[in-house]
């Protein structure tokens, strides 16, 4: 019975945090602007961060139950940031005395995931065509005389 309950609790517990980070990137956003949309990314990271910190000590002390701790951290953590499970992750080396994998952690989650961000943007760019909206606006461009 299990085996077909997890699912639906790491799902329903996903579709909360899913729900979650589109509002408050979309309340912040608002107060920031567009020009600083990053904002809202950062504050679900950073609230997700906290929010695994605590989530983590409540379940370890409260002995909350594993399929409430799925649906906390898995489902809804983890699809509020995946960048909160990254945090405890990088704790937890520096607690238990592993300061370099720490740093190793933190270099090659960092550097290679803005690396491929960047590459999937220019692999998509090249290799998509563009968009009816992308068309449109380039065929209303005049033409520059030389």
């Amino acid at each position: 019975m299990n085996s077909l309950i997890l699912p639906l609790v790491v799902g329903t517990g996903g579709f909360v945090g899913a729900v979650l980070r589109h509002y408050v990137t979309l309340g912040v956003t608002r107060v920031t602007g567009s020009d600083h949309s990053f904002v809202g990314t950062l504050t679900v990271n950073l609230i997700g961060c906290f929010a695994i910190g605590v989530l983590t000590t409540l379940s370890n002390r409260a002995h909350i139950s594993p399929m409430m701790h799925r649906y906390l951290i898995t489902g809804l953590l983890g699809s509020l940031t995946t960048f909160s499970t990254f945090g405890l992750d990088v704790v937890n080396l520096l607690q238990a005395g592993r300061s370099t994998a720490a740093i190793i952690s933190v270099t090659m989650n960092v550097l290679p995931g803005l690396l491929l961000v960047w590459l999937g943007l220019t692999v998509a760019d090249r290799w998509l065509p563009p968009s009816a909206h992308e068309q449109h606006t380039d065929s209303h461009v005049e033409p520059v005389n030389s």
